[in-house]
C-alpha cells in the first residue's frame, strides 16, 4: 500500500496545477438510457459507441451509469449512491452534469431490385452459357432512425435534442445476400451524437493560424471529417434577449471557408478553399458550410483551383 501511494503521489507530481485543474473542470457526462423501440438489438453496442466517442473527444468525462433517466439521477444522489460535487455529501459514484438519452426508433431493411445489374448478369450469362434465362439481382437498403436528447441533469434542461437518420445502401448481388453493415450506421450516428453534444458546449474554433495559412482548430476525431468543408465565422458583440438580459447570440460575419486536411485525436488542420480579407483571430468559430455558404463561394473557389 505504501509503494503504491508513493507511486501514486510520484504520478500527481507530475501533472501541473493546471492539467490536475482541466481534470476536474471537464463536465462529467453520463449515458443514462437507450430504448431499442425498434427491436434492433444494437442498445448496449449503441451505449458504449456513443461513450468512446465523447471519450475521445478529450472534452468530457464520461461515467458508467444504466441506472436510467433524471429521476434515477435524483434518487441516486438523495441516497449518497453518487458523490456531489457539494461538499458534505458523500456516495458511490460521482454524479453527472449531462445525461444522454437515445430512442433506436426505427431500423428496417428492404431488398431493391437493382434492374442494372440484373440485366448485365444475365445477358453476360447468355453470352457464356447460351442460357436465356435471367438472375434476379438487388440491393438491400438499410435505415437507422434515432431520437437524442441530452439534458442538464442540474436543472432538468434539455439543451440538445434531435433526430439522426442513417442510411445505407449494399453493393448489387445476384446471390440474394446483399448486406449492409449496420455498425457502420450505429457508429455514424453515435459520431453525430457526440457532435452534438460538443458543439452545443463548445464550439468548433480557430486555435492557430500556421504561417502557411493553415488553421488548427479544436477539435478532431469524433467532431470533424476529412474533406469537409467548413465556414469561418468572426464572433461579434453578443446579443442578448431585452426581456431576460440572456445571450441568445453574437453578431457575427463569415470570413471565408476552409476544407478539413488533417485530422488527429485532439485537434484537425484546415486549408483555405476561398479568399480571406484578413487571417482569422483564434477563437473565430467554424461550422459546418451550409449549402447557401457554398453556392455563394462557388466563383471564388473556382478561382483558387
Amino acid at each position: 500500500m505504501i509503494v503504491f501511494l508513493r507511486s501514486l503521489c510520484a504520478f500527481m507530481l507530475l501533472l501541473s496545477p493546471s492539467q490536475l485543474l482541466a481534470q476536474r473542470g471537464k463536465p462529467v457526462v453520463a449515458v443514462s438510457q437507450i430504448d431499442d423501440i425498434a427491436h434492433t438489438g444494437q442498445a448496449n453496442a449503441f451505449q458504449q459507441m456513443i461513450e468512446t466517442a465523447i471519450a475521445s473527444t478529450g472534452k468530457f468525462r464520461v461515467i458508467e451509469r444504466r441506472v436510467g433517466g433524471m429521476l434515477a439521477e435524483q434518487q441516486g444522489a438523495k441516497a449518497g449512491l453518487y458523490t456531489s460535487k457539494t461538499p458534505g455529501k458523500v456516495g458511490g459514484f460521482e454524479g453527472a452534469d449531462f445525461l444522454i438519452e437515445a430512442s433506436i426508433t426505427t431500423g428496417s431493411s428492404t431488398q431493391k431490385s437493382n434492374l442494372g445489374a440484373s440485366l448485365g448478369r444475365s445477358l453476360l450469362g447468355n453470352v457464356l452459357t447460351g442460357s436465356r434465362g435471367t438472375q434476379n439481382c438487388s440491393n438491400s437498403v438499410a435505415t437507422l432512425g434515432i431520437d437524442v436528447k441530452i439534458t442538464d441533469a442540474s436543472t432538468g434542461q434539455i439543451r440538445y435534442a434531435t433526430r439522426i437518420t442513417e442510411q445505407q445502401q449494399s453493393t448489387a448481388s445476384c446471390n440474394g445476400n446483399a448486406q449492409v453493415d449496420l455498425t457502420s450506421l450505429l457508429r455514424s450516428a453515435a459520431d453525430k451524437t457526440a457532435t452534438g453534444l460538443l458543439t452545443t458546449m463548445y464550439p468548433i474554433m480557430v486555435a492557430a493560424v500556421q504561417g502557411d495559412g493553415t488553421m488548427v482548430l479544436n477539435y478532431g476525431e469524433s467532431a470533424v471529417q476529412l474533406g469537409s468543408i467548413m465556414a469561418v465565422h468572426s464572433k461579434g458583440a453578443e446579443i442578448r434577449d431585452p426581456q431576460t438580459g440572456e445571450v441568445i447570440g453574437n453578431n457575427e460575419a463569415t470570413l471565408g471557408l476552409i476544407r478539413i486536411s488533417e485530422v488527429q485525436p485532439r485537434l484537425s488542420r484546415a486549408v483555405p478553399v476561398t479568399s480571406f480579407a484578413t487571417s482569422p483571430a483564434v477563437g473565430s468559430l467554424v461550422r459546418p458550410a451550409t449549402s447557401d455558404e457554398m453556392a455563394r463561394a462557388a466563383p471564388d473557389r473556382k478561382k483558387r483551383r
